[in-house]
């Protein structure tokens, strides 16, 4: 995050780590309970800070909370929530979905660490550990650019004898290893919603941002009158889009919260809901952000994590393993796009036979995306609907979602590119007018920063003194013309 002020230096790569931890903890010290800490738009301010709360309180914490046994546990979880200790181990390089995620080394390192049992030369599966040692090797790895550091890591150590007592869990070999796996690193499916929960807000952020500045700056129009750039439908469109996103996508989010809270819900259709709400909200927001954000963040999946989710799920879905809650709005177009996927898939895959054939993974692996996008959308739609968000919030985000796959409609229900771009259009023109009560609704100005919301804050920003100055005004009487007095975005 750049500082207020251009006359000071600027912070060194460890005072901003130091920055990004102390944030963490104050966070967490605010607010107490864990899923409103996900949804704070907070999280949105210091990519960093929430890297590090989801370790320590999702990752770390969780599995010893639910799995730790003995008096020990709890002063350790104290110490944990406090960031006084913690760190979290996943198996090993390369090992994609596994990697690890390792928070700043402190001392002493509290670690809880994913590996492999042996038993009397019997494999009893890949189980959690916990202890506290101060060998071993890290390496620091490089900090992405354009966002606060944190200082992931590689750690390696080699015949470190751990106490009694370290194992979180049974030492018993599982009848079901993948099963038992699963269930071991459950944590992380909260932490997918953890992370898409942020992205939600860094979402509403670039939004608030993007509408205002388009707002207030001006171009001269037909008349020579000066009309904001909001004026013209090219604008308008994709910055209703993201309104109409994070009030859906927000809606979708508490609805995936509740789900997570229910105890005889089926793992795998609790991971099914995450991956969903991950990659909806992947599709939509960052989609729109390439287009109007002007934020980054530390809270990123990379996009092989997305491919083998759609995958996978897509898979089990077209294969009937096990099912989701069935639409309550069936007549809706979202609906009725879901519906027809699954049938055209599920037609396409009686005729393939093996689902690890090779026509398998040219016919419809492709399709996962488009399939899973489609489901999510669905159940992000009635999420929204069932909360009550207002119904030119939903028609603007149906007609988006629509555009999305036009060909289907126009294939299979016989609509119209016509029909489709004046549903469109009639959703802006409902939305528009009432941008100022949503933006407000949306409730994150407070968390704005940006000086380009205002005229005044970049004002002071462009005047700031210690700016460099590059270039002289010219003084050669023969090019008055070239020179411009007064230039601001």
């Amino acid at each position: 995050m750049s500082e207020a002020g251009g006359n000071r230096p600027p912070l060194s790569t460890e005072a901003r780590v130091q920055i990004s931890y102390e944030r963490a903890q104050a966070i967490a010290g605010a607010v107490c309970e864990l899923w409103a800490i996900f949804k704070d738009p907070i999280c949105a301010v210091d990519g960093a800070a929430f890297t590090h709360l989801t370790i320590q309180y999702s990752l770390c914490s969780g599995i010893i909370a639910a799995m730790g046994q003995g008096p020990y546990i709890q002063p350790i979880l104290r110490q944990i929530l406090d960031f006084e200790v913690g760190q979290f181990c996943l198996t090993e390089v390369d090992h994609g979905l596994d990697a690890a995620h390792l928070g700043q080394p402190r001392h002493p390192l509290c670690r809880v660490v994913f590996a492999r049992t042996i038993v009397r030369e019997q494999d009893h599966g890949v189980k959690p550990f916990l202890f506290t040692f101060m060998t071993g090797s890290l390496w620091l790895l490089p900090h992405r650019s354009g966002v606060n550091p944190v200082n992931h890591a590689f750690t390696s150590f080699n015949n470190v004898r751990l106490p009694r007592g370290a194992l979180l869990g049974t030492i018993e070999k599982p009848a079901d290893s993948h099963a038992a796996y699963i269930a071991t690193i459950s944590r992380l499916t909260i932490g997918m919603v953890a992370l898409t929960s942020a992205i939600i807000s860094q979402f509403a952020l670039s939004c608030h941002i993007v509408a205002r500045y388009s707002q207030r700056r001006m171009v001269h129009g037909s008349s020579r009158s000066l009309i904001p750039i909001i004026s013209f439908q090219t604008q308008r469109i994709p910055i209703l889009t993201a309104l109409a996103q994070v009030f859906v996508l927000r809606a979708m989010r508490d609805a995936t919260m509740i789900n997570f809270s229910k105890p005889d819900l089926d793992p795998r259709v609790r991971h099914a809901i995450a991956t969903l709400f991950k990659v909806t909200s992947r599709c939509g927001a960052q989609g729109d952000l390439l287009v109007i954000s002007i934020r980054t963040s530390s809270s990123t999946f990379p996009e092989e994590n997305y491919s083998f989710c759609e995958i996978g799920l897509a898979s089990e879905l077209l294969l009937g393993r096990y099912a989701l809650l069935p639409t309550v709005y069936p007549d809706n177009l979202l609906a009725r796009h879901e519906a027809g996927l699954i049938s055209q898939l599920r037609a396409q895959l009686a005729g393939l036979g093996n689902h690890r054939s090779a026509e398998y993974n040219a016919v419809l692996l492709p399709e996962a995306l488009p399939l899973v996008q489609a489901i999510g959308q669905r159940i992000a739609y009635d999420a929204a609907r069932t909360a009550g968000i207002d119904t030119c919030l939903l028609d603007m985000y149906v007609a988006t979602c629509v555009r999305q796959d036009e060909s289907w409609y126009v294939e299979s229900l016989g609509m119209t590119r016509r029909e489709l771009r004046a549903m469109e259009t009639r959703a802006v023109d409902a939305l528009f007018p009432q941008l100022d009560k949503f933006l407000t609704l949306m409730d994150v100005e407070a968390y704005v920063t940006a000086p380009i919301v205002s005229a005044i804050d970049l004002d002071l920003r462009a005047g700031a003194p210690g700016l460099p100055q590059c270039g002289q005004r010219p003084t050669s009487p023969a090019l008055p013309s070239l020179w411009v007095t007064s230039s601001k975005l």
